[in-house]
């Protein structure tokens, strides 16, 4: 906030919300101290870590670290004149270096990136030398190229373990299923993206089905809409029954990683429930809002994040506009649990496609059909595919028919995407200028659609 383009844009505007006196500018001026702060304090202690030093300067050290994320393999890259060879990469959470002889405690995060196998489950420590690079990646302090293998010192918990296992046996099932749409449904139910081709999550993207190729909100909020529907039955309390299946949550998101976005997920979600329990709007708005600022004061990076502001426009738009989507479907399909279901995914859509715009520069004609095509056998995936997943260890067999049974789903979703992917999309400037673009042409079909009401007042 410092920088001169900031003071100019900060000051005037602080020094009249203090003229005004208003209660909510006060907190406006609060928060951007607060978020600012916390930034600066983060983006330093990055900068000023026990590898800074070390970044680029080719000299090869050694860390012992525990791995946060599950190690995902990435695809070979064409460069000049060879193929390089594909590399895994994770996040660890470095916990010493070793350079020169001389053994620092320390506590930083790094991206490890190996072209060695490596399959160590969250939670597990690794000890292994490299060279650490520097980075765009904001999260990180900087990468971590390791040379030579790569030891496990300890394996992860009880927890991990069991949710490894399961996500393992349940991603070898959905290999059994084959194809691109067995490789859909343990990515969608579990977050579990290693059989998906690059081709196939760039077909998802360009069709604007990105969101269903992992975790997201909506599987959140799918299970627990489930898990609600099945307590009804044997908890009559409804507070009781959102208790237990916040437990169930919480539990899930151990099986589907606590990343960035799960988290992200999981606290919107909450807050749908909130809005559930409290039965006012205005309520899970506050509630959204508090969620927000929680989570950015836990990880001020998320303010950065895309995938954050994605989310938070998700939620705002299941919140303000499902009820009035709603009841536009209800006259012409006739049947209001559709028309609600429906208008769940055209909602979060309608939010998100000015943000989508102003990162990707795209926009695609087809993101709101093939959203409304597919919305109908998500919820089917998800709820089958999380009880498959759970009996994967078990019953293996029948985890197996389970999710053969969603095949014809999941090969809908994959036709959508490879058929609408092919449609060209509208390329729009990055930024601002993008996202209004995007919002002047959705307020445009707003009024195309509305007119006819309007007209017969």
């Amino acid at each position: 906030m410092l920088a001169p383009v900031w003071l100019l844009l900060v000051v005037p505007l602080c020094i009249w919300i203090l003229r005004r006196q208003h209660a909510s500018g006060l907190v406006l001026i609060a928060a951007l101290v607060a978020g600012s702060g916390l930034m600066a304090l983060h983006e330093r202690a990055l900068q000023t870590s026990a590898v800074a030093q070390l970044l680029d300067k080719k000299i090869s050290f050694h860390i012992v670290a525990s791995v946060v994320t599950d190690p995902k393999l990435g695809e070979p890259k064409q460069m000049q004149g060879y193929i390089k060879p594909a590399t895994t990469t994770a996040i660890v959470s470095v916990i010493s270096i070793k350079v020169r002889n001389v053994t620092r405690v320390v506590h930083f995060p790094m991206r490890l990136t190996t072209s060695e196998h490596f399959d160590a489950l969250p939670g597990s420590v690794i000890s292994c030398t490299g060279i650490a690079y520097s980075t765009p990646e904001k999260r990180v302090a900087g990468l971590f190229a390791a040379r030579g293998t790569i030891t496990v010192i300890h394996g992860a918990g009880l927890i991990g373990r069991t949710t490894g296992a399961i996500r393992s046996d349940f991603r070898n099932i959905s290999l059994r299923v084959g194809g691109a749409s067995g490789a859909l449904i343990p990515g969608l139910v579990l977050g579990d993206t290693s059989l998906e081709t690059h081709t196939f999550v760039n077909d998802m993207l360009l069709a604007g089905l990105t969101h269903l190729t992992a975790v997201s909100g909506e599987n959140f909020a799918i299970i627990a809409a489930f898990i609600i529907w099945i307590l009804q039955w044997i908890v009559p309390n409804l507070r009781a029954r959102l208790v237990i299946c916040a437990l169930v949550l919480l539990g899930f998101i151990f099986l589907v990683r606590p990343s960035p976005s799960v988290l992200r997920a999981t606290v919107m979600v909450s807050v749908l429930l909130i809005a559930k329990a409290r039965g006012l709007r205005t309520s899970a708005l506050a509630a959204l809002g508090l969620a927000i600022s929680l989570l950015i004061l836990i990880d001020p990076f998320e303010a950065i994040d895309p995938g954050f502001a994605l989310s938070v426009a998700a939620t705002g738009g299941i919140l303000l506009l499902t009820d009035p989507v709603a009841d536009w479907l209800f006259r012409y399909l006739r049947h209001r649990k559709i028309a609600e279901l429906l208008a769940i995914s055209i909602a979060a859509n309608i939010f998100c496609t000015p943000l989508s715009v102003a990162i990707s520069g795209q926009f695609s004609l087809m993101s709101l059909p093939s959203n409304f095509l597919v919305e109908p056998v998500v919820a089917p995936i998800t709820v089958v595919g999380f009880i498959a997943a759970l009996l994967s260890p078990f019953a293996s067999g029948f985890s197996y028919l389970l999710t053969l049974t969603q095949k014809p789903f999941s090969s809908v979703i994959v036709w959508v995407a490879t058929t609408f992917a092919k449609v060209p999309v509208v390329h729009l400037t990055k930024g601002f200028a993008g996202a209004a673009i995007a919002a002047a042409v959705l307020g445009c079909g707003y009024i195309a659609l509305r007119w006819r009401s309007w007209g017969s007042l």
